[in-house]
């Protein structure tokens, strides 16, 4: 909601334009002059007026040449005050004001200023009547419809919403085009029970197009309403036969359903009768992929990638999919086809430095890992960079490099900091790491992440009581830290004999994230202290079913084995060996259950 502003605002986010100071100023000058005035911008002839606060359309819309009208001493009053006392934060001087001046004035750049300071004071109301007087000012502006119909979700006032979005519709190249539009609206209101009932009803206008029961199934989803998205897809179906947007709409429906199988079933139906259709089989491979059957979901994405070889979505899921695998020269070829079409580069080069790691190759490795300059893979890039010179004996070049990095890129010195604390920790080099971090915290004391990952290392190295420390000033900041609350939980149950606390810890990550596998491990941990052996085995069970983790299959097998259930319990330590052989917890388990 802000601009920029030239002098320091009265309240934040309520910051008028340098070019509205200059044009008030010159306003004030004109008013000594006696008389009605007129403020006419030298170039176009139109009213002088405050510039809305959406930066692509600071143009807004020009009164034409010989149209201008006499600005009064009561509009330039009311303009004025509106924007001084909203300055001042004074908002209930300022939007009853700047509304009247919109009432008022025949400019519509008046009315849009008028709706974007009632928005921003929160009275919705007072807006709706500004974008009223918006439209009636410039019919024809889309813009403004569209906010006049976000307004009246807010006030309830479906039938303004309705034929706001059925002009809308009429307004845009075509009928599906138009309900998109009318769906990316009404899908971003809180309300989503007045979304549904306000898509129901246009879509009712519109009984004969498929795109408006569309409509409907979408917004019933985001409703949660499955049975009304179901119906209405379905609707679609009947209507209009193999619709492929219906078809896929509708699995995606079923699978929220848990009715999986049907979804699997009526996509493989629907790829036969289209076999041509990349995008109904794509559809059909993630489907694959959500139900674990990765083979038939490679098969699928190759057929996609035959049918359009420039489909980077296809072609980078098939390359993912080929790396799990381990079909690397396969997922190499298809990488670097997305590199040709100039796609998910900086997460393509990342995958290429991972395929040749694989190999073996640490050389091209490290050569693709340092084309990663942004992006989600920028850290992993780094730390496959830092582990690949340690295991190559180049430690200390490795620090020096992070060293250099931290003095030439200031303004990421902890992204440096803790990429080298996680090599370091990774090589089970507590001590040093837990210096670094220190060294880091100097100058960036209350850092979270770095409280949080010298808590870690500090835990490794027994000092609990600075690990507990650096916690409980994350906490003190952020009290409903998720990780934090569950890495303070974890540690008191795994370390110490404080369970009752931890499980409070835990108790709270766990009402914030339910469904987090490490959540539920650490719940079923605290559990097992306790010695509520039932309720343990349940958590981790569900845990180890999510995952396959070896530190959770440790946790899982040790309840086991003390529920006398032997034989399952080294099931379960064997699967995990398999899965992550080093895994240090998992070693502490074996060597004293299984030496």
């Amino acid at each position: 909601m802000s601009v920029m502003c030239t002098q320091q605002p009265y309240t934040p986010g309520f910051l008028p334009r340098a070019g509205l100071i200059i044009t008030l100023v010159w306003v004030l000058f004109a008013c000594a002059a006696p008389g009605g005035v007129k403020i006419l911008d030298s170039e176009t002839d139109t009213v002088k007026v405050p510039e809305t606060v959406k930066e692509p359309e600071k143009a807004a819309v020009s009164v034409p040449a010989g149209q201008a009208e006499p600005l009064t001493q009561q509009l330039l009053y009311d303009i004025l005050l509106g924007e001084i006392s909203g300055q001042r934060g004074r908002f209930d001087v300022s939007v009853p004001h700047y509304l009247q001046a919109a009432l008022d004035s025949k400019d519509p750049r008046v009315a849009e200023r008028a709706v974007t300071i009632a928005t921003f004071a929160k009275q919705f109301d007072v807006a709706g009547r500004a974008a009223q007087r918006w439209i009636a000012l410039d019919p024809d502006n889309l813009e403004a419809r569209k906010v006049l119909a976000a307004l009246a979700l807010r006030t309830g006032e479906i039938d303004e919403v309705v034929t706001q979005l059925e002009y809308l519709i009429n307004s845009t190249a075509d009928i599906e085009e138009g309900f998109s539009l009318a769906t990316v609206i009404l899908a971003r209101h809180a309300d989503k029970k007045a979304s549904l009932q306000a898509m129901e009803r246009l879509a009712a206008r519109y009984p004969e197009s498929p795109e408006g029961l569309l409509g409907v199934s979408r917004i019933a989803i985001i409703n949660e309403d499955m049975t009304r998205a179901l119906q209405a897809v379905e609707q679609v179906l009947v209507m209009q036969p193999d619709t492929k947007g219906a078809e896929i709409l509708r699995a995606q429906i079923l699978i929220q359903q848990d009715r999986k199988t049907e979804a699997l079933q009526a996509l493989e139906r629907a790829v036969e009768r289209n076999p041509e259709d990349a995008e109904l089989r794509f559809a059909y491979a993630h489907l694959l992929l959500d139900a674990g059957d990765q083979d038939g979901a490679r098969q699928q994405l190759r057929t996609v990638v035959g049918l359009d070889p420039a489909n980077a979505n296809a072609l980078y899921s098939l390359a993912l999919l080929e790396l799990e695998a381990k079909e690397m020269k396969a997922a190499k070829r298809h990488l670097k086809q997305l590199l040709e079409l100039g796609e998910k580069q900086q997460s393509v080069y990342y995958y290429l430095g991972y395929a040749a790691q694989e190999q073996g190759d640490d050389v091209s490795a490290m050569e693709w890992y340092r084309k990663v300059e942004d992006g989600e893979y920028w850290t992993q890039s780094r730390l496959r960079i830092g582990k690949i010179m340690a295991k190559q004996g180049r430690l200390e070049e490795m620090r020096a490099e992070m060293q250099a990095l931290r003095l030439s890129n200031p303004a990421n010195e902890v992204a440096f900091y803790l990429v080298e604390g996680q090599v370091l920790s990774d090589l089970s080099l507590y001590q040093e790491a837990y210096f670094l971090y220190e060294q880091a915290l100097a100058s960036n004391p209350e850092h979270e992440d770095l409280l949080y990952s010298r808590a870690l290392v500090a835990e490794k190295i027994n000092r609990l009581d600075l690990a507990e420390e650096d916690m409980r000033r994350i906490l003190a900041n952020d009290p409903d830290n998720v990780r934090t609350l569950n890495a303070l939980g974890y540690t008191l149950a795994d370390r110490t004999d404080r369970y009752q606390e931890a499980l409070q810890y835990i108790q709270r990550a766990f009402a914030q994230k339910p469904d987090d596998p490490a959540i539920i491990d650490s719940m079923g941990w605290v559990h097992f202290r306790l010695g509520k052996l039932t309720e343990a085995r349940n958590y981790l069970q569900q845990a180890w079913d999510m995952t396959g983790d070896g530190e959770i299959g440790a946790h899982l097998g040790e309840v086991l084995w003390s529920q006398g259930e032997h034989d399952e319990a080294r099931r379960i330590w064997e699967e995990s060996r398999k899965n992550a052989p080093d895994n240090p917890v998992l070693k502490k388990v074996l060597d004293r259950f299984m030496p």
